[in-house]
């Protein structure tokens, strides 16, 4: 449409130039306004060209920077959700750390507090295993004067002392105490406890355990009006060990307990006679305070 009017406005110009020239226009004026329109509208076409080419070029570049645009906005908006979700993580994470800051916290202070106690526990086991270790050596030195004392008596099978740990026990058989189906203490039977006693009784710090014991023997008629059974027999025969010692000896008698278990806890087999004197037997029995045992408190 451009190059229309183009060539129209050229015509019309070499027409008004004929007009002015009128007939008079000679063949060379006439090529060289022809060849001027051809330049004019070869550059006129030049133009267009590049008329076309750049509004194209514009065109991409609007196309371009559009997209551009929408890249970056989408950018942005990306961005927007990144920026908010790293916040989102930082503070996760600064609560993370502010829990596990506390935990540390918590659990130092658990580990000071346990060392503590484990310092108290060990100097409290410490401090048992001296006075373990000087009990064992209190009761051997006991052990040791009891044996010494009481030579005859074990020379002859008469007294049985043993020890175990802080646990000693003198095991005096029935007849060196009493008199057959008696529960009195007789008058050797004294001296032995009085012998005894004295030195059980420097003992402070122990509790005094006597326990009787029988044979599987029953009662005999004679004597069941006295004592019905073995377990009266060997209970009297327990509380007139523990009298004496409180009365004659002076040992505490809140130290003192008694226990009567009659054929139930034999040391040795009934079915020979060997055995059932061996059964036959005053157990004096010493042990620390703090051990829990169900006997018989001693009678003042």
């Amino acid at each position: 449409m451009k190059r229309k009017v183009l060539n129209l406005v050229v015509l019309a110009c070499v027409c008004m130039c004929m007009g002015l020239t009128g007939c008079f226009v000679t063949t060379s004026k006439y090529r060289l306004k022809s060849a001027e329109a051809d330049k004019n509208k070869a550059d006129a076409d030049q133009l267009n060209k590049k008329l076309t080419e750049v509004t194209n070029e514009k065109k991409n570049l609007e196309t371009e920077l559009t997209n551009v645009k929408k890249s970056l906005s989408d950018m942005e908006a990306n961005n927007k959700d990144l920026l908010n979700t790293l916040e989102a993580k930082k503070s996760e994470k600064d609560k993370i750390i502010a829990d596990l800051t506390r935990t540390k916290q918590d659990l130092e202070a658990k580990i000071n507090d346990l060392n503590q106690q484990l310092d108290v526990i060990s100097k409290e086991k410490e401090q048992a295993i001296k006075e373990k270790e000087e009990a064992v050596a209190k009761v051997k030195n006991t052990y040791d004067s009891l044996v010494k004392s009481m030579e005859s008596e074990i020379q002859k099978g008469e007294i049985l002392i043993t020890q175990l740990q802080d646990k000693l026990t003198v095991n005096l058989v029935d007849k060196i105490l009493f008199s057959s189906g008696e529960a009195v203490v007789k008058k050797d039977g004294q001296k032995v406890l009085e012998r005894v006693g004295e030195i059980l009784k420097k003992i402070e710090d122990k509790q005094i355990l006597i326990e009787g014991h029988t044979d599987n023997v029953p009662i005999g008629k004679d004597l069941e009006s006295k004592f019905p059974t073995n377990w009266e027999l060997s209970s009297a025969r327990a509380t007139n060990v523990a009298r004496y010692l409180i009365d004659k000896v002076g040992i505490d008698p809140s130290r003192i307990s008694v226990a009567g278990y009659a054929d139930q806890r034999p040391i040795d087999s009934n079915t020979t006679p060997e055995g059932k004197a061996r059964n036959r037997r005053i157990e004096i029995v010493l042990i620390p305070l703090d051990v829990n045992r169900v006997v018989v408190p001693a009678v003042k």
